[in-house]
């Protein structure tokens, strides 16, 4: 009979391993024993923004380009730079407010798993109070996957239609009808893009073409097209482009071009009308460069005397989205700069509807400046959103 020779140490181990075996088993009664007690679950629920900030606010959209297909729309207390809530937007989605700013639409676009699968487009309704989802109407999956900009989606004067853009990259218009929540009609617009509706008509809308002309559409009560007119050829895309970003005030409408040119038209009626237009770069500045930059790139006071531009020196082709170096301050009446301001690397720019507070995004470090606006008087800081988003490039106001 033959024993097999106890290795060196072997019985140090073997005891060694007990107690840990003996650790082992006591650890599931301690941690029984030390275990806090439950907590109560949390109940998720929604209500109206705070009272405090009830008007005053302003909704920045985030398309958050590096995880794309999770955009949305923060809103802040405007004057306090407090967060009060979050909208999602899907996949680029693009939004606007109704007339009353009751209500805020979103047209985005949804895949089943996520970043692959069926593409599903909607429009969306929120309530402003609240920021709660209301309802849906499906849209054609054509919706224009873009960038935020304020005429990707808009209102028609009477509140009944939506319009949204598409792009297939043939462009057309989807009318939603919010009384029957349906898609009632595509207006084909080729070559032309952006939505820009009038304020007297019920339900009107213009749209920038790549020939220089403005489009103008008419639709009925039925939300078919009634009625198309171009205009002439107001600018000349080559030369000096107009940038997409509008300024509306009634039926007035204000475009800047790439070099500095301000046109003034009339969208009221069935052909839109030049009404006045002048440069806002003089010699001296032209001669240093100064140009026109970024997305949502000027404002105009709701009572069209003011506008704030932001333009940055030493440009040149290619340079139309760079932020801002400088804020100019424009009278409407006389044309002329009459102040400027640190530029704050500003990419987009929007007053509050009482024309009291100017509200800028930093294309650059992602922060939101408001600053009250006196005309005569310089810009005052009110608040500043160190990090109002990831890629925000549209903004509105509440009040």
């Amino acid at each position: 009979m033959h024993r097999n020779p106890r290795r060196p140490g072997s019985g140090r181990r073997a005891l060694a391993l007990a107690g840990l075996m003996g650790l082992a088993l006591q650890a599931p009664a301690r941690a029984a024993a030390a275990a806090p007690e439950e907590l109560p679950a949390e109940t998720l629920a929604s209500g109206a923004v705070i009272a405090a900030s009830a008007s005053e606010r302003v909704y920045v959209a985030d398309v958050a380009i590096n995880h794309i297909s999770d955009g949305r729309i923060r809103v802040f207390d405007a004057r306090r730079g407090k967060f009060l809530g979050m909208v999602s937007t899907g996949y680029a989605g693009n939004f606007t407010l109704s007339a009353k700013a009751d209500e805020l639409y979103v047209a985005t676009s949804y895949l089943s798993r996520n970043s692959r699968g069926e593409r599903t487009d909607v429009l969306e309704v929120h309530d402003t109070a609240s920021l709660a989802f209301k309802y849906e109407v499906i849209l054609p999956t054509k919706r224009a996957q873009a960038l935020n900009y304020r005429g990707l989606v808009r209102s028609t004067a009477n509140g009944r239609f939506v319009l949204v853009q598409n792009a297939t990259p043939a462009t057309s218009v989807t009318v939603v009808d919010l009384t029957q929540r349906k898609v009632v009609a595509e207006v084909q617009t080729p070559g032309c893009w952006g939505i820009l509706p009038a304020a007297s008509h019920a339900s009107r809308f213009s749209m920038l073409c790549g020939d220089g002309k403005v489009a103008t559409v008419t639709l009925d009560e039925n939300g078919q097209v009634g009625e198309r007119q171009a205009s002439e050829k107001l600018f000349d895309a080559d030369a000096d482009a107009w940038f997409h970003h509008a300024e509306q005030l009634g039926d007035r409408y204000w475009f800047v071009s790439f070099k500095g040119q301000l046109t003034e038209l009339d969208l009221g009626g069935p052909v839109a009308a030049v009404k006045a237009s002048r440069p806002l770069v003089d010699a001296a500045a032209q001669r240093a460069g100064w140009r026109p930059g970024g997305y949502q790139n000027f404002a105009v006071d709701p009572g069209g005397r003011w506008l704030v531009l932001a333009m940055h020196d030493k440009g040149a082709e290619g340079s139309h989205k760079r932020p801002a170096r400088q804020l100019w301050i424009v009278d409407l009446a006389t044309g002329k700069r009459v102040a400027t301001a640190p530029g704050q690397g500003t990419a987009s720019l929007t007053f509050s509807r009482n024309g009291q507070r100017l509200h800028a995004l930093d294309g650059e470090k992602g922060a939101m400046h408001v600053w009250q606006f006196r005309p005569g008087a310089p810009l005052r800081p009110i608040t500043t959103v160190a990090r109002a988003g990831e890629a925000s490039l549209h903004l509105e106001s509440h009040d």
